[in-house]
């Protein structure tokens, strides 16, 4: 059992089941938010309701294999800084001691459930990120991976990759068009509404394969007192390596979770989750960090809501 600052690391979630869990039952009340959506041809400015995927590309698989991003003269960065390019410093941090375990059975739930992103944005620029699955084509993610403020919006095409272990891609990838976030994100910049959605083509599901997470609004005394487990694809372990750690939260408020759990840009997107029995729920999505702690935008009732809707497009 590991500790950071005298907190004890309570939750050891590796985990061999099969199990695919559906979301936990609401429990809180909030007024459910705008959202937009982008596929080709459609832009944010048309409408403030859900986008239709009437017209999505046909998904594009690729069993490839890629070396990782560390051999590269110029390794991709974390899409935060496509909408923050002044905060470069202020990304997720590892707060010291790293105790950031390597997970390799990412071939196992919920491990293949988490997935690396290659996002490329309409101006040709090229990012990392993470994400998870919560149905069996829709993929939860920080709304900067897939509205990048700095580099032309919505991105142009995100790659998707459940079970990435070095050079092994298990699953393929899956190449999609078809993105989802809110105004408050879009048109605001503002960080309580950073989370948004990636919605695979109708042939790829990829939720029927690897699974998916539950999701639920929780209570401050129940996140203040469970251990959250946050796993992702760090660049500075190269992008290709699924990395996870869990503690309690440090501070919770209103819309933001905050705890001294280690991560890197790579990781935005990821699933912050607690383990009930041998189910996983998200309570937060993983976003950005400071010298004061890592933090997730927090599953409130209006970011349920909107998750539910998203799930519902890739049923």
């Amino acid at each position: 059992m590991a500790t950071k600052n005298g907190t004890s690391i309570l939750s050891n979630d590796p985990f061999q089941g099969e199990t695919l869990t559906l979301e936990a039952p609401q429990v809180t009340e909030d007024t459910l938010e705008k959202v937009e959506g982008y596929f080709p041809g459609r832009t944010a400015q048309d409408d403030d309701e859900t986008a239709s995927p009437n017209n999505l590309k046909e998904s594009v698989f690729s069993t490839e294999e890629s070396g990782s991003l560390t051999g590269q003269q110029e390794p991709l960065k974390d899409a935060y800084y496509a909408s923050y390019p002044e905060e470069e410093l202020l990304s997720e941090v590892v707060i010291y001691p790293d105790e950031r375990v390597r997970i390799t059975a990412t071939t196992t739930y919920p491990w293949r459930a988490i997935v690396a992103l290659r996002m490329t944005a309409q101006d040709g620029s090229r990012w990392i990120g993470s994400g998870y699955l919560v149905g069996p084509r829709t993929v939860i993610t920080a709304g900067h991976c897939v509205f990048m403020h700095e580099h032309g919006g919505w991105a142009k095409s995100i790659e998707v990759i459940a079970g990435l272990n070095d050079a092994s891609r298990p699953y393929g990838s899956v190449i999609a068009t078809d993105f989802r976030s809110v105004t408050g994100w879009t048109q605001s910049k503002n960080r309580n509404n950073d989370y948004g959605a990636i919605i695979l083509p109708a042939n790829a599901r990829l939720g029927d394969t690897v699974g998916y997470f539950g999701f639920a609004v929780r209570d401050d005394n129940y996140l203040k007192a469970n251990a959250l487990n946050v796993g992702g694809y760090p660049g500075d372990k190269g992008g290709n390596q699924l990395w996870w750690m869990a503690q309690k939260a440090s501070s919770v408020s209103a819309r933001v979770i905050t705890y001294q759990i280690d991560t890197a840009g790579g990781q935005s997107g990821c699933p912050v989750w607690v383990k009930v029995g041998e189910s996983r729920y998200a309570v937060g999505i993983h976003t950005n960090g400071h010298s004061s702690g890592n933090s997730a935008t927090r599953i409130v009732q209006a970011v349920y809501d909107n998750i539910q809707n998203w799930k519902a497009l890739g049923s």
